[in-house]
Parts: C-alpha cells; sequence; structure tokens
C-alpha cells in the first residue's frame, strides 16, 4: 500500500534521541552490583524513523504538531530494560508522572528546544540545563556540550544522586543517565504511518564521540 505523503513548506531537521537512564538505591551503589545495566540494547520503536533519504513518521505526530513551516522534530526512544534498569518516565521528576517516552517533539524554527536536561540553540547546538531534581548532586554549570553535526553522534553521560523529596530523610537514591543524539539530516517531506504498523529495530551507533560528565557519588 502506498503511503501518504506530506510535503514541508520548509525543511525539517530530524533528531535521534536515544534515553538509558537507571534509577537505584544504596545496595547497587557499587559498580560490581550495576555491571552490565548500562548497556546499550537493540530498541524496538515506533516513534519514526529515517529509511534512505526518506523520513517516516506516525500519524499520531500530526495529532498535535504542525511542522510545514520548518523546524526541529525529535524520534525518540529509551533503551530496553535490563537487569536492574529502571524505565525512564517521559518529562517526569524523579516521583513524577508515569508518563513512558516512546514519541516525537516538534519544535518550530527560532524557538529553544528543551529536551529533558538539555536545550538545542542555534542551529542544533547542544547545552546542558542542570536541574537538580532530574539530575541530583553534585551540581553542573550550564554549558554548550557540543555542536550537532550529520554523522557525528554524541553521547552524554551523566549521574547524582538525591532523596525522593529532596528536603526530608526519606531514602537516597541514584541516578545514572545516558543520551546520544544523532543529527539525521533535513527533510523536505516525509510518509506517514498509519496503525496498526511494525515497530523499527534500531541500534545505537557504536562509532560515537562521548562527553563524561560522571562524578564519584559518595
Amino acid at each position: 500500500m502506498k503511503l501518504q505523503e506530506i510535503i514541508f513548506k520548509k525543511p525539517v531537521k530530524v533528531l535521534q534521541v536515544f534515553r538509558n537512564i537507571n534509577i537505584y538505591g544504596k545496595a547497587d551503589k557499587s559498580f560490581e552490583n550495576r555491571k552490565g545495566t548500562m548497556e546499550w540494547q537493540s530498541i524496538l520503536s515506533k516513534s519514526g524513523y529515517v529509511s534512505g533519504d526518506e523520513l517516516f513518521l506516525p500519524e499520531t505526530f500530526f495529532d498535535h504538531n504542525h511542522p510545514e513551516t520548518g523546524g526541529i522534530i525529535t524520534l525518540e526512544d529509551n533503551n530496553q530494560t535490563g537487569k536492574g534498569n529502571t524505565p525512564y518516565l517521559h518529562s517526569s521528576k524523579i516521583t513524577g508522572r508515569n508518563e513512558e517516552a516512546d514519541s516525537n517533539r516538534f519544535f518550530k524554527t527560532g524557538s529553544i528546544a528543551k529536551l529533558d536536561i538539555f536545550e538545542i540553540k542555534n542551529e542544533l547546538e547542544l547545552f546542558l540545563k542542570y536541574d537538580a531534581y532530574e539530575v541530583g548532586i553534585p551540581e553542573r554549570k550550564n554549558f554548550k556540550l557540543c555542536l550537532l553535526k550529520p554523522k557525528v553522534p554524541v553521547e552524554i553521560k551523566i549521574n547524582g544522586k538525591t532523596d525522593f523529596s529532596m528536603t526530608s530523610g526519606r531514602q537516597r537514591v541514584f541516578k545514572e543517565q545516558h543520551y546520544l543524539f544523532e543529527y539525521l539530516g533535513e527533510y523536505k517531506y516525509c510518509k506517514i504511518l498509519k496503525e496498526p504498523f511494525a515497530p523499527m529495530i534500531k541500534h545505537v551507533p557504536e562509532e560515537r564521540k562521548t562527553v563524561d560528565l560522571i562524578k564519584p557519588l559518595w
């Protein structure tokens, strides 16, 4: 069956975002107890994909997004959970909403794209936007991480510790976060995926740059 196409008035930039996030307690503080939990796995995704020189997006993306005039589209996927790994909850605080991320976002041209603990500005410049609730301590300064370029995937690693309430004496938890950003290029149109459609198997690029913000959690 031929897929419906939508032609954009201006090309859109497409950014693949992979998340790998583990929340754990004091019992798993030792690296040996967590060994292997942050390894990237193959991901079954329904967030959309690029194949060849064509962009494919799920029909539901257009329920709330209107990318016809250009901007940035994100394809967001979570690493498949393994032993000891806790699924990340999209746009949540550490005690927040139960809303799993396997989705897309659209940011208009000229706007600051706020994505979890990051901001994307000025033609794909990636900045850290520190959030004590999302990262924990020790605090990091906000700064430019990199410029996202085609065929140069970038992995960001960061960790922290926090109490659930940040003020009460509740059990301390630790959080390790790995993100991978891959700029897939500009596209003048997309093809629409209507349900039911099979998930796409995605693989995290093995060749990538790494920005390591991991700190000792004493």
